[in-house]
């Protein structure tokens, strides 16, 4: 097997076709008066589509380039102060000196707002779909709301998934975001979107990429191409049952050499969640009796979303950078109420409990990273150096009580208990990238990275008054896990006539090790696994594309997973931790084609080993409902996606996703030990309708309709659900401000009812979130607004396993 693995390594670094081509474009920027434009702004787009491919700036005395660019038909403008150049078209068949670029030197007032939004572009790079939303409409809304605008993404239950895989990572500039996923959904939702550039929805990232996880989604921050500062606020307030705010600002500068974003949003929430549980306990195949618990949680919560991005130029090839994330709770109260009857078969007669948890927590989630970026020479060879930490702290209190009462409703006893668990984790990393172009037709990149993840729990319960099978509560217990990750990695990419071509191998070497106080088993694991990845793109004519692309990644286990940990929820419900999870594999393949740029198909095959995931069963004997993160057997996955993206007219255009795949997931039942197979033919739709109304378009709308069939989930079976959603959007003063209103899951049709029906296992869940909403939104642009964004402004891209 080593052998095997060294042969295809050295295959993947040293036998690939050498094919790939870029050139440098120069010129220089001058007034109509001869004189030259110093720190002038330099626009470059593709002629075929107008979408923007790359910015620069004049030096001192007017020069400028674009390097790094494929052959094709541009156009170049230049910009300086409100002052602009004619297009100049450019045909790029080899290294160009464009010569001079002439600007009017006659001054222009800024006291005028120009911003004429244009549609988003869609870009199907070899191993990404590149979304392009700067200076459209939507730059005006939050990163959420683009999200679920993306192609490809598709938002179910507040979970981001791309045609319905799960386990999505989010990137901003490259960067994991290692947040929870509520802690995301928050993050996006405080962010605005205004400083965004694109999206990259990359199903099959490369091996520069970390193994860790599937498809990712990579924020693509704009860089301010002009000198100057503008900034924003914003304020959503939404209604549901209870109210909901967030406020929020956002900042960015430019000078000659420092450019910042800062972002910063404040929520005040308040949910309500309704649950249902229905548990058929069972003896010899019969049910003995019915538990029907209703549950009601209301949560609220108080949390600081903040970003901030520094880059500094030391020179014209060396640059530094500064970014952090950090989500902050500060305070996030939670109680949830629930009666369980007790029914038994042929009996009129019921008894049954009333419980009520109250929970505190707080958690502070903070990341740090410092990047070098050095130019090694003209011909494009770049080192790039990174640093990362990040700290994570949580901390929970819970006291639960419950009344239990009789066939006649007298309470006969009770049972109440407390729970504290602490949670710190540090995650370190170092990485070292290095590219560069091998002549004229290949380009090489490699890389090394090391990541160390160091966690402590701590669980203290106290108060139990019952002696039951089943029942382990951990009264003062202490994990600790260590995790050590040794990766190196090397791709190459190239580009011929019709065809791009991609390929590359990761390695990582993996040492785990866990301490448990209360057992003194040995807990860890260290393993060596290779990740290749292969890409390829045909496009025979403007109207034909084909691609092909395969990849092997890892999910290793989320740490809070590993805990072996015993905490209830309720009086019979218990989450379980689980030290003996094992990392899964998945080998993805997908085959594509795409026709005149609107018509997307492609066929996928996913194979998935050991997939983790959380099983609901109920305890028999103990009369418990248990749930437990588990390896499956296997999760296995093939279908057709077809996408389709189209302006019908100039006021209306359309995207339509539909997915029909077979889904079947492979566990082991937990008392017989046999395997069962779930599976079953699903039908994901995804229907957004965008319009744009008024001569200025300043009056937009969306109309967005979202359908899952049933489904297979784990050890259950999902039925179907659907949701609308309805937004409006004004921009108003001069289009320095907008205001706006959605309703969400419009005619509150959105709830998830899952069955567990085999062997001894009979029980049913239902969800209702609070999900039909309605939030105003009110937005507000200040600073040098005109400056930046005249450059379009007439002119049609570790840490959440916490």
């Amino acid at each position: 097997m080593n052998n095997y693995k060294s042969a295809f390594f050295i295959f993947l670094l040293f036998c690939l076709p050498i094919f790939a081509q870029e050139f440098k474009i120069s010129g220089k920027v001058i007034h109509t008066d001869q004189s030259e434009v110093s720190f002038a702004n330099l626009l470059l787009y593709k002629i075929v589509d107008t979408s923007f491919v790359k910015g620069s700036v004049s030096d001192e005395g007017g020069g400028f380039f674009f390097d790094n660019i494929s052959p094709a038909t541009y156009l170049i403008k230049a910009s300086y102060m409100g002052n602009n150049s004619d297009f100049k078209r450019v045909q790029l068949t080899s290294d160009l000196d464009i010569g001079q670029i002439h600007v009017d030197s006659k001054a222009q007032s800024l006291n005028e707002v120009v911003v004429v939004f244009q549609k988003p572009t869609l870009q199907q790079k070899v191993d990404r779909l590149v979304f392009n939303i700067e200076n459209t409409a939507l730059s005006e809304s939050n990163l959420w709301e683009v999200l679920k605008s993306t192609p490809s993404v598709f938002i179910m239950n507040n979970e981001i998934t791309v045609k319905g895989e799960k386990g999505v990572q989010v990137l901003i500039n490259d960067k994991k975001v290692n947040l929870p996923p509520e802690d995301i959904l928050n993050l996006l939702n405080g962010t605005s979107a205004n400083g965004v550039q694109s999206i990259e929805v990359i199903t099959s990232p490369p091996a520069k990429y970390d193994a860790e996880g599937g498809t990712m989604i990579n924020i693509i921050m704009k860089k301010n191409l002009i000198a100057g500062y503008n900034g924003a606020v914003f304020n959503r307030y939404t209604q549901g049952t209870f109210p909901q705010h967030t406020l929020g600002t956002n900042h960015y500068f430019k000078g000659e050499k420092f450019q910042t974003s800062f972002n910063y949003s404040y929520s005040d929430k308040k949910q309500l969640t309704n649950y249902t549980d229905i548990t058929n306990f069972m003896e010899n195949g019969a049910v003995t009796d019915t538990w029907i618990s209703n549950l009601e949680v209301v949560d609220w919560s108080k949390k600081h979303n903040a970003s901030v991005f520094l880059d500094y130029a030391l020179d014209d090839r060396n640059t530094i950078s500064f970014s952090s994330i950090a989500t902050i709770t500060p305070d996030y109260n939670s109680k949830d109420y629930s009666e369980t009857v007790i029914r038994e078969p042929n009996s009129p007669n019921t008894t049954g409990f009333f419980t009520k948890n109250d929970s505190e927590f707080s958690t502070i989630n903070t990341a740090f990273y410092l990047d070098y970026d050095n130019k090694l020479n003209d011909k494009g060879a770049l080192l790039t150096l990174n640093a990362h930490f990040t700290y994570y702290d949580y901390d929970k209190d819970q006291q639960l009580e419950t009344d239990f009462y009789d066939e006649s409703g007298t309470i006969v006893d009770d049972n109440d208990f407390s729970t504290i668990n602490r949670q710190r984790t540090n995650l370190y990393s170092l990485q070292a990238d290095f590219s560069t172009p091998l002549g004229q037709k290949l380009n090489f990149e490699t890389g090394i990275k090391y990541a160390l993840t160091s966690s402590e729990s701590h669980i203290s319960q106290q108060g139990f008054n019952r002696n039951q099978p089943g029942i382990d509560p951990t009264e003062d217990g202490n994990f600790i896990y260590d995790e050590n990750i040794y990766a190196a990695y090397a791709s190459m990419d190239t580009k011929w006539k019709n065809w791009s071509f991609k390929s590359g191998v990761r390695a990582e070497y993996t040492k785990t090790k866990g301490d448990f106080n209360l057992n003194n088993t040995k807990i860890g694991n260290d393993y060596l696994e290779l990740f290749p990845t292969v890409y390829f793109q045909f496009t025979p004519g403007q109207k034909h594309r084909f691609g092909l692309n395969f990849k092997r990644s890892i999910i290793r286990p989320e740490y809070n997973k590993i805990n072996p940990f015993q905490v209830f929820q309720s009086n019979n419900s218990v989450i379980e931790g689980n030290v003996d999870l094992r990392p899964s594999y998945k080998n993805s393949v997908i085959l594509g084609y795409t026709y005149n740029k609107d018509y997307t198909f492609e066929l996928f095959y996913r194979y998935h080993k050991n997939s983790i995931t959380i099983f609901t069963f109920q305890d028999n004997e103990s009369k418990l409902l248990r749930f437990t993160t588990d390896n499956l057997d296997r999760e296995l996955a093939y279908g057709l996606d077809f996408i389709y993206r189209k302006e019908i007219v100039k006021s209306w255009d359309t995207y339509f996703l539909s997915s029909y795949f077979y889904a079947a997931d492979r566990f082991n039942d937990r008392d017989t030990r046999s395997k069962i197979d779930n599976g079953m033919w699903t039908l994901l739709l995804q229907f957004q309708n965008n319009f744009t109304f008024l001569e200025d378009r300043s009056l937009t709308a969306n109309l967005n309709f979202t359908y899952v069939s049933p489904i297979v989930v784990g050890n259950s079976k999902q039925e179907e659900y659907k949701e609308w959603e309805v937004a409006i959007k004004k921009n108003i003063w001069g289009k320095k401000a907008n205001v706006s209103l959605t309703v969400s899951d419009l005619f509150n049709q959105f709830k998830l009812y899952n069955t567990r029906n085999y062997g001894d296992q009979y029980n049913i869940s239902l969800y209702r979130p609070d999900s039909r909403t309605l939030t105003l939104g009110f937005r507000y642009n200040f600073g040098n607004m005109k400056i930046n964004s005249n450059y379009k402004d007439k002119d049609t891209e570790e840490r959440d396993r916490l």
